[in-house]
C-alpha cells in the first residue's frame, strides 16, 4: 500500500522540487582546487504551523468524504474541506493524505508534530497512519505530541487518513484529522558548491609568479542557501563582512524553508598579495545546515622589485677591439625575465642571462642604459621592471707622445678643414629651478673644423734587380730608379741634457696617432719633479698643439729635473704619456779664503755658499787643497740652512815658498736635486814670515 502511495505521490514530489527549489545552481571547482568539506549537518524546518506561509506540506491525494482540516492553523480552525457531500461513502483503499517532501539532497531525520487530532476513526473503518519513505506507523487516537525518527532518514513525511482496504465501506463524512505544526529535522547530504572564473581572477592564475593587487571573485551555492562565506591568504583572512546571519546582510536564516538563506552568492574582495613564495589561498563557504566547503589553491607570490647593476671599463682603446659591459641583475624567486638594454639611445636588445655581456663598439663616447625584469605579473599582465641604471664608455684612437730637447724633424704638412661628425648621446647633469636633474642629450651630428695632415714625401734613387734578355737568355741587371718616400715627422732628441746654473731650456714634443696622424689643437700637460726621489710632481705650463702635432715650451731655472708630458685625450682619442727626459743642472759653489798669503805654521779662514740650496742633514762638502804632485781632501761639515759653510786650515811648519789651491765641491747625493759641481781654485801663497 505505502509503495502505491509514494508512486503516486510522484507527480507531487516533483512538484514541490520545482515550487521550493528554484534558482539552485550545481557548481563545482575545477580539479586543480583542493580543500575539505563537512560530509553531513542538519537544519530544523517548520513544515507547518502558525509561522509558516505557505506551508511545507502538501496534500498528496483526497478523497470525497474525508475531511482535513487545522493544517498550519491554529487549533479548532478548519482551513481545508476535503469532503464531498455528493459522495454517501467512502470505498475501501480510498484515502487523503498530507505529506512533505524533501527535494533532492536533503534527508528527512525527525519529524515532531504538535496538536494531532483524529475524529469518528475508531468503529467506523477509517486507519490513520504517519508515513515516510520506507516505514509507518498507524495512529489510533488523538495526540498532542508526536515524535518519530525515520530510520534511515526518509525523503518524505506525512499522515495518511484511509478506509480500510480489508473492510467494507466507509461513511462520506465519519471520519477527519488535522494538525497544527509539524518541525521536521533535515539532513543535508551535499556540501556548498564554489566556483572562482574569469581569466583575470587570482584563483585561476595558476602556477604563474604574481605581485601587487589581484581580484578575487568567487559564488558559493548550496540547497539549504549559504550562510556565510570567506577567503584567507597564507593563514590570514581576508577582510569580510561580519556575518551573524545569512552572509552578507546578517539576517537570520528562514526555518519555514528548506532554502534557508539565499542562493547562490558572490563576493569581490581585492587582494593584497604581501611576502614572496609559494602561499596558500583558501575559499570557504558554510551552508544554512552549517556543511563547509574549504577548497585550497596554492599561490605563486614575488613581491621582490628587481635591480641592474653595470660594470666594465670607461675608457678604451679603438686597437683593444669591441669592449663590454657587464649587466648584473638581482630578481626574486619567480626568476629573471630578461635583461633590456639599449646603446646610445638605440633599439634595445634583450638578453635573458645574468650576468649579460653587452659589447660596445666604435670610436667615440658611448651611453648605455639597462633594465632588468622578474616574471611576476600583476592584474594588468605586466612584470616588475627595475629602475634604470646608465653606463658611459669613450672608446678613443689611441695617440703617441714624444717629448726632448730638441726640435722635431719631417713635420707633417696640414691645413685646417671642415667635417660632419657624430656625437654620441649622454645624459648630463643640470641645474633647474635650483635642483639637480638628470637630463638625456641625444645624439646628433655637427660640422666642426678639422686639421688634416700628410706626411713629407721625397724622391729618392733606389737599385733595384730586374730580369733582362741579353743574348737570348734571361738575366738580372741593377737598374735605377726614382721612389716616392714617405718621411714621417720624427724627434732628433736626447733623453738628458746639461744646464748651468741659473739658466733654462727648451722642452718641445709632438703629439698624434699611432698611425701617424698629427693631432693638432690638444692641450698637453708638461710635468717635472725634483730629480730627489721624493716625486714632488707639479705642473709648470700646459701647451697646445701646432696643427703638424708639435709643441715646446720654456722651462725656468730650477734644479735638475725630471720630465714628461701627457696628454688626458678626448671622445675620439685615447690618452697617453711621452717618456722620462732628465735635464741636468749643477749646484754653483763660492769660496772665499782669508787671508790669501800666510807663514808656516799659520791659520786660514776658509768661507762659501752651496747656491744650489740647502742640502739635506748629514751631508758634507768635499775640500780639496793641492800643490804640484800633491793633493788632499778633507770633509767640511758644519753647512748653514741656507747653504753657507765655514772651517779653518792650519799648515804644518816649513820652509821656503809654495803656492797651494784650495777647492770645495758637493757630492754626488741621490736626495739632493742639484748635480754635483766645484767651486773655482783659490791660491794661497805659504812663506817665511
Amino acid at each position: 500500500m505505502l509503495k502505491g502511495f509514494f508512486d503516486r505521490a510522484a507527480s507531487a514530489a516533483a512538484r514541490l522540487i520545482l515550487c521550493s527549489a528554484v534558482g539552485f545552481l550545481g557548481l563545482a571547482l575545477g580539479p586543480a582546487a583542493t580543500g575539505i568539506a563537512s560530509a553531513r549537518a542538519d537544519e530544523t524546518v517548520y513544515a507547518c504551523g502558525t509561522q509558516v506561509e505557505p506551508a511545507l506540506i502538501y496534500k498528496e491525494t483526497e478523497t470525497p468524504g474525508i475531511l482535513v482540516f487545522n493544517i498550519c492553523g491554529a487549533v479548532g480552525q478548519s482551513n481545508l474541506q476535503l469532503s464531498n457531500d455528493s459522495e454517501n461513502t467512502v470505498a475501501p483503499g480510498k484515502f487523503s493524505s498530507l505529506v512533505a517532501t524533501a527535494p533532492p539532497g536533503f534527508a528527512i531525520a525527525e519529524a515532531s508534530v504538535q496538536g494531532l487530532q483524529l475524529v469518528g476513526t475508531i468503529g467506523t473503518g477509517y486507519l490513520a497512519y504517519f508515513i515516510w519513505g520506507s516505514g509507518q506507523q498507524r495512529v489510533d487516537d488523538t495526540w498532542l505530541l508526536f515524535d518519530v525518527k525515520p530510520n534511515p532518514p526518509a525523503s518524505a513525511f506525512g499522515f495518511m487518513l484511509e478506509c480500510n482496504p480489508s473492510g467494507s465501506t466507509c461513511p462520506a463524512t465519519g471520519a477527519s484529522f488535522g494538525m497544527n505544526q509539524i518541525v521536521l529535522t533535515v539532513q543535508e547530504t551535499g556540501q556548498p558548491a564554489i566556483v572562482a572564473s574569469g581569466a583575470s581572477n587570482l584563483w585561476n592564475q595558476g602556477s604563474r609568479w604574481l605581485r601587487g593587487q589581484w581580484p578575487l571573485s568567487f559564488t558559493a551555492s548550496d540547497l539549504s542557501g549559504i550562510l556565510s562565506m570567506s577567503a584567507s591568504e597564507n593563514g590570514q583572512p581576508l577582510d569580510s563582512p561580519p556575518t551573524p546571519g545569512c552572509w552578507p546582510d546578517g539576517d537570520a536564516p528562514i526555518q519555514t524553508s528548506w532554502q534557508q538563506c539565499a542562493n547562490p552568492q558572490t563576493w569581490s574582495p581585492t587582494v593584497s598579495l604581501s611576502g614572496s613564495g609559494h602561499q596558500q589561498l583558501v575559499l570557504s563557504a558554510t551552508s544554512a545546515a552549517r556543511n563547509v566547503s574549504s577548497p585550497a589553491e596554492t599561490i605563486n607570490v614575488d613581491n621582490t622589485q628587481p635591480t641592474v647593476s653595470l660594470s666594465g671599463p670607461t675608457q678604451a682603446s679603438s686597437t683593444a677591439g669591441t669592449q663590454y659591459v657587464t649587466a648584473t641583475a638581482t630578481v626574486g624567486p619567480s626568476g629573471l625575465g630578461s635583461i633590456s638594454c639599449s646603446t646610445d639611445d638605440g633599439p634595445a636588445q634583450s638578453y635573458p642571462h645574468s650576468p649579460a655581456s653587452i659589447p660596445v663598439s666604435g670610436i667615440g663616447m658611448h651611453s648605455l642604459r639597462c633594465t632588468a625584469s622578474n616574471r611576476s605579473y600583476n592584474s594588468a599582465g605586466q612584470v616588475a621592471v627595475s629602475a634604470p641604471a646608465t653606463w658611459s664608455l669613450d672608446i678613443g684612437q689611441p695617440t703617441v707622445s714624444g717629448i726632448s730637447f730638441a726640435k722635431i724633424v719631417n713635420g707633417l704638412r696640414c691645413k685646417s678643414v671642415r667635417e660632419r661628425v657624430k656625437v654620441a648621446a649622454k645624459w648630463i647633469t643640470v641645474r633647474r629651478h635650483g635642483k639637480l636633474v638628470e637630463v638625456h642629450r641625444r645624439a646628433h651630428s655637427k660640422m666642426v673644423k678639422t686639421v688634416k695632415c700628410h706626411p713629407r714625401i721625397v724622391k729618392r734613387k733606389v737599385t733595384v734587380l730586374v730580369k733582362e734578355k741579353m743574348r737570348g737568355k734571361t738575366v738580372r741587371v741593377k737598374r735605377t730608379k726614382v721612389e716616392r718616400v714617405v718621411v714621417p715627422p720624427r724627434v732628433v732628441s736626447t733623453p738628458t741634457k746639461h744646464v748651468a746654473f741659473g739658466k733654462g731650456t727648451t722642452v718641445s714634443g709632438w703629439l698624434g696617432t699611432s698611425s701617424g696622424t698629427a693631432l693638432g689643437g690638444r692641450v698637453v700637460y708638461v710635468m717635472t719633479a725634483p730629480n730627489n726621489g721624493l716625486g714632488h710632481w707639479a705642473q709648470p705650463a700646459a701647451v697646445t698643439t701646432a696643427p703638424d702635432g708639435s709643441w715646446s715650451m720654456q722651462l725656468g731655472a730650477g734644479p735638475s729635473r725630471v720630465v714628461y708630458a701627457t696628454y688626458n685625450g678626448d671622445t675620439a682619442t685615447e690618452p697617453s704619456t711621452s717618456s722620462t727626459i732628465h735635464l741636468i743642472v749643477p749646484a754653483k759653489v763660492t769660496l772665499q779664503i782669508r787671508p790669501r798669503r800666510v807663514r808656516w805654521g799659520g791659520t786660514l779662514r776658509i768661507s762659501g755658499r752651496v747656491l744650489g740650496g740647502y742640502l739635506p742633514s748629514g751631508k758634507l762638502l768635499r775640500l780639496r787643497i793641492g800643490v804640484e804632485g800633491v793633493r788632499e781632501t778633507v770633509g767640511i761639515p758644519s753647512i748653514g740652512r741656507k747653504g753657507r759653510f765655514h772651517t779653518s786650515w792650519t799648515f804644518a811648519p816649513g820652509h821656503g815658498v809654495v803656492r797651494y789651491w784650495f777647492s770645495v765641491s758637493t757630492l754626488n747625493e741621490a736626495d739632493y736635486p742639484f748635480a754635483p759641481a766645484s767651486s773655482r781654485h783659490v791660491y794661497v801663497t805659504v812663506g817665511p814670515k
